[in-house]
């Protein structure tokens, strides 16, 4: 609901990565440093703004113009985030672009990708991995800057003063604070089918036929679209099971089955660094297959639970502390943090369209303080499954925007503001610096000087 830092909104809209595969004829427009911006480039982002609707987020003017001096600033903070050796979560980016690639695949298929991009998946997943990886260094460089800004509730409070409708929405919406009790399915033969079946594929891939071939086919986790690799990332960026089974294999190896919180692997070690601590390794991910009967044995675990709730025998926060399995809501006695990891904003409350589908349906019904009926429901970034009670803690109903019960909006609101100037006084004054050079087809941007043009 709150405006991220300006670059981060623009580029945040192109959802797709540009294409960097370019043909010889492709023309320069621009030289900032020692990176070049293409003329592709900018009709590439145009036409995914024109059809994602996001052109109406860019000022007056030229659309184009604007987009040229979005690369431009993404390029100047890029620079100087490798000069301070400032980067963000570079290791998970793959992992990223696998699930977006999968979902788009899902949508699209496969076939529609790669005509509309005029590349390979493989192409297209290198491409978006070396767009999310300079991304990522931008948003540590405006994130660096960012913290340099303080502010006070006075500044707050003569902020709101001067905000009116077409600056701040009229009406905030509903929000809920949740709390959950989770319980993971416990069904042994649907563990022992997943077993069975994982250890039919490591035989025939023992037998000769190929791993990545099996992972193509069978493979549950977002690197089956390449036979299951992962691709070279540090060991340490793995859960425990797949680090302590990858640390001990040697190269061509095909692992026994391993256990995480995701499911059951078998994997390959492709390639191990020891200087560097990076590995490239398949694997073969499978999840447990739960019954009608598995979910009813779920459902009667938590309605025990919810008995001694409602006997007073014990609150809602003690039971989740005591009983739910889902680790990242247990340890705060049940209560479902709201984490943005865009832009690490983190709130107790949820709009509507941030809650898990799940989640919603169970508490559209119920009023504030009461318990839903127990649900299954699959965790939307880990694709673990749990049964599920949920309690509706507190309801914040619709409102005009107001100081008193919108203070954090409101200061998030101004706080935003703030780094936005800050960093677009930043890039003005890293422009006077730095080499650029823009093609004097972009001469009337207002942004170019004439010093610059070629």
């Amino acid at each position: 609901m709150i405006k991220k830092l300006t670059a981060i909104i623009i580029f945040a809209l192109a959802l797709l990565p540009l294409s960097k595969a370019q043909t010889s004829l492709d023309k320069v427009v621009a030289i900032v440093g020692d990176e070049a911006i293409l003329e592709s480039d900018i009709d590439m982002l145009y036409r995914d703004m024109q059809i994602r609707g996001g052109l109406e987020n860019l000022k007056e003017g030229d659309p184009k113009c604007q987009i040229l001096k979005i690369f431009r600033d993404q390029k100047l903070l890029v620079a100087q985030a490798k000069l301070d050796s400032l980067v963000q979560d570079v290791e998970n980016i793959p992992n990223k672009v696998d699930r977006n690639i999968a979902a788009m695949i899902a949508q699209y298929g496969k076939d529609a990708l790669e005509a509309y991009y005029k590349k390979t998946i493989e192409q297209f997943r290198e491409e978006s991995i070396e767009f999310e990886t300079e991304q990522s260094y931008a948003i540590s460089m405006q994130s660096s800057l960012a913290k340099k800004i303080k502010i006070t509730p006075s500044e707050i409070a003569k902020y709101f003063k001067t905000l009116n409708k077409d600056t701040i929405p009229i009406i905030i919406p509903d929000q809920y604070v949740i709390y959950e009790i989770a319980k993971k399915p416990n069904s042994e033969k649907a563990i022992l089918d997943v077993k069975e079946k994982l250890l039919g594929l490591r035989k025939r891939i023992l037998d000769g036929e190929k791993f990545q071939t099996l992972a193509a086919l069978y493979s549950e986790h977002e690197s089956s679209i390449r036979g299951g690799e992962m691709g070279l990332n540090p060991l340490e960026g793995n859960v425990f099971s797949v680090r302590s089974t990858l640390s001990v294999m040697r190269t061509g190896q095909i692992s026994k089955i391993i256990e995480s919180e995701d499911g059951f692997h078998i994997l390959q070690l492709l390639e191990k660094q020891d200087d560097t601590g990076l590995v490239n390794y398949r694997q073969i991910k499978l999840r447990p297959k739960y019954s009608l009967e598995d979910q009813a044995l779920g459902f009667a675990r938590l309605d025990s639970i919810v008995k001694q709730i409602e006997a007073d025998s014990i609150t809602f926060e003690q039971a989740a502390l005591i009983y739910s399995e889902n680790e990242k809501s247990s340890f705060g006695n049940g209560l479902i943090v709201n984490m943005n990891e865009y832009s690490g904003d983190i709130r107790t409350s949820f709009y509507k369209d941030e809650l898990n589908p799940d989640d919603f349906r169970a508490i559209e019904h119920i009023g504030v303080g009461e318990i839903s009926k127990p649900y299954a429901s699959t965790d939307t970034k880990s694709g673990q499954m749990f049964y599920k009670v949920i309690m509706l803690k507190e309801f914040i109903p619709s409102h005009p925007v107001n100081l008193k019960d919108d203070f954090t909006y409101i200061s998030r609101l101004y706080e935003n503001k703030k780094q936005n100037e800050a960093i677009e006084a930043w890039v003005s004054k890293k422009a006077e610096t730095e080499y650029i050079r823009i093609s004097d087809k972009y001469k009337e941007c207002p942004f170019v000087k004439a010093a610059w043009l070629f």
